[in-house]
């Protein structure tokens, strides 16, 4: 059982004090049931006990301080221990390729950071307070034995039975609540479908027409699933529930036709028995929370171990490249940290996408990079531009060839090094809107920035965030740049940045903003298809079917 596995191996509490905590709890509950019936004796004869008073009094007062002891560990020690796998997650994911996170995909890391981790918070607490109730079952039970043995007998097998049913049909209901989180999620798809897609759909009545009738059908087939849960649920509570009363039934007919002196227990034992129904229905209730734990952390512990997997196949491949990039004579152990990139060079770098029948490949590529010049590429939708940026920024590892940084050869473990000189603003980039690792940050340089970008009246900086990213797609491009201006890095990247920007403001980033950032000494290479300002560029190469066909100066 992976939980309790998880709580053995990862729980920096002692679970022995825990269980003691919960079988103190279990002890003062049942020291209250015994308390009630001897005070339900003395009160037949109109006497009321102090000393039972005080210890019905401990008793509760023990039951509230262990329960609430218990409770407070086994919840802190779970977010702890939910805590270490984000972590652990943060950090495969922040040191894995484009090529691993294409493996593992996109949706079960983002399903076990929310959902997965979610349930676990929320059932792994509920297990303990089960194991609990077991106990508490078991110190009651013993307790009826030693009033009546036949009715523990006959509690024990009505109980079995019961719990034996419902645990039979509940894998029913499990199986109907798995098809309706399904269709829901199919019902969310088709929602972001109506929501992302609007103006594809504001523009095509067909295609409202036809997607809203999925909606409805998808909303239908949902809202009968989980109509017919609720009455499945409902018939198990019942079900439940006349078990319970069938014990009590068996108390008070069945069990004194066959002995001789239950008349003298038959108060007590019915007490007991009532006594019983929580923690049996809380047992019960806790089984689908047990499920649902160990399916989430079998998701999750799949998801490491394919991350770890993929990472070891990642880290096998840098360390052969490694070796045999390695100088010399030189320390194995030892990575020489890079200067400041002056000069940039591929050569006869090659790479393909992985597929059955082998994917699109670019190369050998043939191109060089210098401090204080402007770079242009270009090429058509398809060409392997996106791909080269890719491969020339270190985001992806080429199959063969290599890089030389100021001539000499970049080493794979010299990788982030060689990463951290850059900033870019790629195809698909993402807008943060808090400068992450730029640390002071000059509020007057970004004023500046943002004035001559021509967005300080639409944002400003609120602390080390901006005050909005909800801009048009050009000005949100342009913000971009103002972050990755303010990285102040060797080289800049910029793929096909000026596309979504107006004439006015491509003439301002070519004839003003790139010429600016050349003089300051910075490696500029913009993808591009502005020929009109071809003219800007000190060095222009062209890329068609994953090749640089021609190299202008």
């Amino acid at each position: 059982m992976l939980s309790l596995n998880i709580l053995r191996t990862q729980a920096k509490i002692n679970l022995r004090t825990v269980v003691a905590l919960l079988t103190m709890a279990a002890v003062s509950t049942t020291m209250v049931l015994i308390i009630v019936n001897m005070a339900s004796e003395q009160a037949e004869n109109n006497e009321v006990s102090a000393h039972l008073m005080a210890l019905m009094a401990l008793s509760l007062i023990g039951f509230i301080w262990a329960q609430h002891k218990a409770d407070t560990i086994v919840s802190v020690e779970v977010e702890r221990i939910l805590h270490e796998f984000r972590l652990s997650l943060f950090d495969k994911v922040g040191k894995a390729s484009p090529e691993t996170l294409d493996t593992v995909g996109e949706g079960p890391i983002q399903a076990a950071m929310t959902q997965e981790m979610q349930t676990i918070s929320n059932t792994l607490p509920m297990l303990m307070n089960g194991i609990q109730q077991l106990v508490l079952i078991l110190f009651v039970s013993l307790y009826l034995a030693y009033l009546s043995l036949f009715a523990f007998a006959m509690i024990g097998v009505l109980a079995a039975l019961a719990v034996t049913i419902h645990v039979y049909r509940i894998k029913k209901v499990n199986i109907a609540i798995r098809e309706a989180a399904e269709d829901e999620g199919k019902l969310f798809g088709g929602l972001s479908d109506l929501l992302h897609g609007f103006k594809e759909v504001k523009m095509n009545n067909l295609r409202r027409d036809a997607l809203l009738l999925h909606l409805h059908e998808r909303s239908e087939r949902t809202r009968d699933t989980k109509a017919e849960i609720k009455q499945q649920w409902s018939r198990e509570t019942a079900s439940v529930q006349l078990a319970f009363y069938c014990m009590m039934a068996a108390m008070v007919f069945i069990v004194p036709i066959f002995t001789s002196d239950y008349h003298d227990v038959a108060v007590q034992t019915t007490t007991a028995t009532l006594f019983l129904f929580g923690p049996i229905g809380s047992t019960i209730m806790t089984l689908p929370s047990f499920n649902d734990t160990e399916a989430a952390l079998a998701k999750i512990t799949s998801l490491k171990e394919q991350l770890s997997a993929e990472l070891s196949k990642q880290d096998e491949k840098a360390a052969t490249a490694d070796s045999l990039t390695q100088p010399v004579g030189s320390d194995t152990a030892t990575t020489t940290p890079l200067a400041r990139i002056d000069a940039i060079t591929m050569k006869d770098v090659r790479f393909t996408y992985p597929g059955p029948t082998g994917g699109f490949s670019v190369g050998p590529l043939n191109a060089t990079f210098r401090k204080g010049e402007i770079t242009f590429i270009t090429g058509g939708n398809g060409a392997g531009k996106s791909t080269m940026i890719s491969l020339l920024t270190g985001l992806r590892a080429f199959d063969s060839g290599e890089i030389r940084v100021n001539g000499e050869v970049l080493r794979p473990s010299q990788f982030q090094d060689y990463r951290d000189q850059f900033a870019s603003v790629l195809s698909g980039y993402h807008l943060f809107d808090e400068l992450y690792g730029i640390d002071p940050i000059d509020t007057d340089q970004v004023n500046d920035f943002l004035r001559l970008l021509e967005i300080s009246d639409k944002v400003t900086l609120d602390g080390n965030k901006f005050s909005t990213t909800s801009l048009s797609q050009g000005q949100r491009k342009r913000l971009a740049l103002v972050s990755a201006l303010l990285e102040d890095k060797s080289v800049l990247v910029l793929d096909e940045w000026a596309a979504d920007q107006d004439p006015h403001f491509r003439s301002v980033f070519y004839e003003k903003l790139l010429p600016m950032l050349r003089d300051q000494g910075k490696t500029l290479i913009c993808v591009t298809h502005d020929d009109r300002w071809f003219d800007v560029a000190d060095r222009i190469y062209h890329v068609r079917d994953g090749q640089f066909d021609e190299a202008n100066a």
